[in-house]
């Protein structure tokens, strides 16, 4: 199947996703790495870390030192500081990769999530004052951007990075098997590519989770399985009460939103096998112990 570019935008602080693939293969920790200009470097205690944690039981590449052919030549960014390396990895392997090894296999861990992960210290910001928190190519390579200024202990911060990575993974899953039609059809004549510049609030009375959500019918799934992903059942649906009534005993937003939240929960469990209830509890739990 082919595997389409997906970029997801989140206005004004929220997230944007953008794709750009590469791959490397380093299988002697010993020989030194050529890096960009021609720099030799030799692998650190942190490289052999990311590399018993990440590479040999999940075939996963972590690269975290500068290089342009990675992070792109025409926006000014900051590198990680090492430091803070391992922490964002952690919450991926915690609050992402072993709630669904519990809820579903190995297998479908090393099947199926992306396998190269580039931080970046700080965000990218676009002409329109967006700015990025993220990106992602075909469902190989994952960019996540201000890893320097997130705070990692705290819920909203874990619940970024978390998110970031069950966006790119809900398109990965769409683009093996497609949800279904019924999906877009709770909002069909409402898609709208200036979506963007649509306020998270006047986006949800619509029935979109985000602005960004309205561009099209697979970022509106992505967000929504995000979403949800990102909080417990609980905290999804007092997202949903938020949402004003257009008139006395009428909201369509929460109607059309609870509408594509049971239609995820039924592709999940239909197309993949996964209890999707199961697994949101998994992942608010670990990431409940991340802040703790």
């Amino acid at each position: 199947m082919k595997m389409k570019k997906y970029l997801l935008l989140l206005a004004m602080g929220t997230s944007l996703l953008m794709f750009n693939s590469c791959s490397k293969k380093e299988d002697n920790l010993d020989e030194p790495i050529i890096g960009l200009g021609g720099v030799r470097y030799y692998k650190t205690p942190l490289d052999i870390a990311l590399y018993e944690m990440y590479t040999k039981p999940y075939n996963i590449e972590v690269a975290y030192r500068w290089d342009a052919g990675l992070m792109g030549f025409t926006t000014t960014l900051i590198p990680a500081e090492e430091g803070r390396v391992l922490p964002v990895m952690n919450i991926l392997k915690k609050g992402w990769i072993e709630p669904f090894e519990t809820v579903v296999s190995a297998d479908f861990v090393k099947r199926y999530i992306p396998k190269q992960y580039v931080l970046i210290g700080s965000y990218a910001y676009l002409s329109n004052g967006n700015i990025v928190l993220g990106s992602a190519d075909q469902g190989l390579t994952v960019n996540i951007f201000g890893i320097n200024q997130i705070n990692l202990k705290s819920e909203g911060g874990i619940s970024q990075v978390i998110g970031t990575v069950h966006h790119e993974l809900a398109h990965v899953l769409h683009q093996n098997i497609m949800y279904p039609l019924e999906f877009e059809m709770v909002s069909a004549g409402d898609y709208n590519s200036a979506g963007l510049s649509v306020s998270q609030a006047n986006a949800r009375k619509v029935g979109f989770i985000t602005g960004y959500g309205m561009t099209g019918p697979n970022e509106d799934f992505a967000t929504l399985v995000a979403t949800m992903l990102s909080n417990s059942k609980e905290q999804f649906d007092a997202i949903l009460e938020t949402i004003p009534e257009d008139s006395p005993g009428v909201n369509v937003g929460k109607t059309r939103l609870k509408e594509k939240e049971n239609i995820i929960i039924a592709y999940f469990l239909q197309a993949w096998n996964i209890d999707f209830r199961e697994l949101q509890k998994k992942t608010h739990e670990a990431k409940m112990a991340l802040i703790n």
